[in-house]
């Protein structure tokens, strides 16, 4: 069955394919996007900004989205919210039985994050991962794994590979350990959870942010809540203008807008309208490759030692590295509150992730390097022992450009309440997901370009390579139902127990071929392994259970065991030879203690923990399609964290995280060598993580601080054949309020300007992060 035909029997229509047409043509950038920098620069030294006044009490947003007919919050404090936005687990963080991290809005807005990656920086035992295949953008690691696909936004799955702007979020919520009890499919090391900038009844709010960058660059965002009776209308914006410090040609070129109402019918009804659209033109960076140990003398890898600022990518007109985006989230939810203990809440979701990306990804291995332009034998063993990089070229083969589309429909139902029954009190929660799914992948692999010279790479080579006679096209269609409940008791003040489990049905039907380029007319199939057409479909039951212990009521201590699944297709990709494969299974036991002070003005936390992957899928025979659910792989850590306020001038938030993950078994391949050699380290699993954030009230209206980031060395894969090295990075910022509703802030990242390669990938690259970058914002509230 073609694709246009699954397509039409899904959904009784017709469609020519045309929306995804192949694109080879380099697009112009955002309209209305124009360089700004240099004026940016000037307006942020003289515009008017808002920032509250030392030692006064702050509208925290967050905290109004809990009950928004009050303004501040009950408890906590703005480094502190102390209860999830998140309507699935519905009772306090320090009574829930798992190690949570909420990064709230007054920590993005004092550091100025632009990017969901960078919030996530604050939150050890979190890793990036670069591009991996075209997966530019949100790809990262918690507790070792992949969380690549374990985004959500609000409580719903957010697919497709995009980089979330921070411009229309509050705060982002981290859930550690494996959650399928609530989210289904995947979630091994965690979640990310981020909640959405929405209207609150509190009070009228206008903030403005115009800031420049050193690097250089521009950005300018807007938050607009207005009050209207009954209900309230938000707008959040923003216009993004950026290069990257330090990073020759990198650049961020970005337009978003997220309009939303909430109107309350009645009392007890209330319904919210929201939809996000983010506009990216970028040119994407991916790294600099890792050369074999053999140039270093090692057994491992390292990352080519040049200058940070080398540029590997290709700026050849219509061949052009390039990275585009359109993301749609529409949101309609409907509350419906019984009385002050049970409501219900309804949420339809349709979103929809457009990227086209082209890239230039040089990637090494054992037969590609040589000693010169053209001709020669690929060089190995003593023929690279620090060889000149000016006399050392790749054939490179990793030149691609991917055009994907991801959707997503879905409508959630979550019954939330109190009830007492002899004497034992009960937070309950039961809801049902329906959800469909897509993915519609076109994939062309450029070819024939020119060696890339390691010392000196040209982003504008005599060849930049030529467009094959064909391509290949995948198009999936996944179908989820779950029905999920869960029950947390209060046996007395001082012990509560958790119990929850969720039932999955999941199908994925997959049609895939390989087509003429600029065309869907189908060829042959994908490749020798993978049919026309395959289907993934996994029926899988996933549980939590736990206690919590209150010594005092300030303070828990608890522990809880939870699984998880993986199935084949969690990408909505389906290999040939893995349709028939279980899932693979996964189940944490975590034990840990949160302590309240100050009326929860400051927390303390601290975890151990152990997460176990089996049934990993294994390739034996990839040639053949031959794979084996073998594989296990452990992570044992602990970690501790704090936030909040130490004093009434001096807020903290930060952690640290030691995590130890390994090869514990594997499948042996038809030459009968261990797929990955047990006692290996996962990718991307350093033994040590770090941050810390400070700010303290120096004087009446100036704020000062600094954070502090420390990864330690990892490597690229888990065949531990590429090191990447640990780095420090050292932020500083500071506020100062000119009026009550104007102030200026100033930022400065990697103030050491360090080469951090912040971001690691499995094809065998190292990506540096910005160096020193100053920013100057200035910022108007009223």
């Amino acid at each position: 069955m073609k694709k246009q035909e699954l397509i039409a029997e899904l959904f009784s229509v017709e469609q020519d394919g045309a929306g995804s047409a192949f694109d080879n043509a380099p697009g112009p950038r955002a309209p209305g996007l124009a360089r700004l920098s240099q004026a940016a620069l000037g307006a942020a030294s003289l515009a008017f900004v808002a920032a509250p006044a030392a030692g006064q009490e702050t509208l925290s947003v967050v905290m109004d989205q809990l009950d928004v007919t009050t303004s501040g919050p009950a408890t906590g404090s703005p480094y502190n919210p102390r209860q999830l936005q998140l309507q699935r687990l519905p009772t306090p963080i320090l009574d829930t039985p798992q190690s949570i991290t909420v990064v709230p809005q007054q920590l993005i807005q004092d550091q100025r994050d632009s990017t969901l990656v960078e919030t996530l920086r604050n939150v050890p035992g979190i890793t990036m991962f670069g591009g991996e295949g075209g997966t530019q953008g949100d790809n990262i690691n918690i507790r070792g794994y992949s969380a690549r696909n374990d985004f959500y936004r609000d409580g719903v799955r957010d697919p497709g590979w995009y980089t979330r702007d921070t411009f229309s979020i509050e705060s982002v919520e981290v859930l550690k350990g494996p959650s399928s009890f609530l989210f289904g499919r995947g979630s091994t090391g965690g979640v990310v959870n981020v909640t959405s900038k929405l209207p609150f009844l509190a009070a009228d709010k206008v903030q403005i942010d115009a800031s420049g960058y050193s690097a250089p660059g521009a950005r300018v965002t807007g938050d607009i809540n207005s009050v209207l009776g009954d209900s309230a209308v938000r707008l959040a914006f923003v216009a993004n203008d950026t290069d990257v410090a330090g990073r020759d040609h990198i650049n961020t070129t970005r337009f978003g807008v997220a309009p939303s109402i909430r109107a309350n019918l009645t009392p007890d009804d209330q319904v919210t309208v929201s939809y996000i659209y983010q506009k990216d033109n970028n040119i994407p960076d991916y790294g600099i490759p890792v050369l074999p140990g053999a140039y270093f003398g090692t057994y491992y890898g390292q990352p080519a030692p040049v200058a940070k600022n080398t540029y590997f990518g290709r700026l050849s007109p219509g061949f052009s590295d390039t990275e585009r985006v359109d993301a749609h989230i529409g949101t309609l939810q409907y509350k419906h509150t019984f009385d002050q203990d049970w409501s219900i809440t309804n949420t339809t979701r349709y979103s929809l992730i457009d990227r086209f990306v082209r890239v230039r990804g040089v990637q090494v291995n054992a037969t590609n390097l040589y000693g010169q332009a053209s001709g020669g034998v690929p060089l190995s063993g003593a023929a690279l022992f620090m060889r000149p990089l000016g006399n050392l070229y790749v054939n490179n083969t990793n030149d691609f450009q991917n055009h994907t589309t991801n959707t997503l429909f879905t409508n959630q139902t979550d019954l939330v309440g109190h009830a007492e029954t002899f004497g034992l009190q009960h937070t309950l929660l039961s809801g049902i997901e329906l959800s469909q799914e897509t993915r519609d992948q076109y994939r062309t692999n450029i070819a024939g370009g020119s060696r890339v010279n390691v010392g000196f790479p040209s982003p504008y080579p005599a060849s930049p390579g030529t467009i094959p006679a064909t391509s290949t096209d995948t198009y999936a269609v996944g179908d989820t139902v779950g029905v999920y409940a869960s029950d947390q008791v209060k046996i007395n003040r001082y012990l509560e127990i958790l119990g929850g489990l969720r039932y999955d049905d999941l199908t994925v039907r997959q049609h895939a071929a390989t087509v003429r380029s600029g065309t869907y007319n189908e060829t042959g199939p994908l490749n020798a392994t993978t049919p026309y057409d395959v289907v993934n479909k996994v029926q899988f039951v996933s549980w939590r259970t736990g206690a919590v212990v209150h010594p005092v009521d300030n303070a828990s201590v608890y522990f809880m065991y939870g699984t998880s699944f993986d199935p084949s297709s969690e990408y909505l990709t389906i290999t040939g030879g893995q349709q028939n494969l279980n899932p693979t299974t996964n189940e944490t036991y975590e034990a840990g203690a949160k302590y309240d002070l100050f009326d929860s003005q400051l927390s303390l936390t601290g975890a151990v923990f152990q997460v176990t992957q089996q049934n990993a899928i294994e390739a034996v025979d990839q040639a053949n399609g031959i794979y084996a659910t073998v594989g296990t792989t452990r992570v044992q850590g602990f970690e501790l964290g704090i936030a909040g306020k130490l004093t009434d001038a001096w807020s903290v938030f930060g952690g640290y995280t030691y995590l130890d993950g390994r090869v514990l078994k594997s499948a042996r391949n038809t030459a009968g060598a261990f797929v990955t050699t047990p006692g290996n380290v996962l990718a991307n699993t350093p033994h040590n993580t770090f941050s810390l954030t400070s700010t303290y009230v120096v004087l009446p209206g100036l704020t000062v601080g600094g954070s502090a980031y420390y990864v330690g060395e990892r490597f690229t894969s888990a065949a531990n054949t590429a090191l990447v090295p640990g780095y420090w990075r050292l932020d500083a910022l500071a506020v100062y309020k000119l009026t009550e509703s104007a102030a200026l802030q100033l930022n400065v990242y990697n103030i050491a300007n360090t080469k951090n390669f912040e971001t690691v990938s499995g094809f065998g690259s190292a990506t540096p992060g910005p160096g020193r970058t100053v920013v100057l914002t200035a910022r108007l509230t009223f």
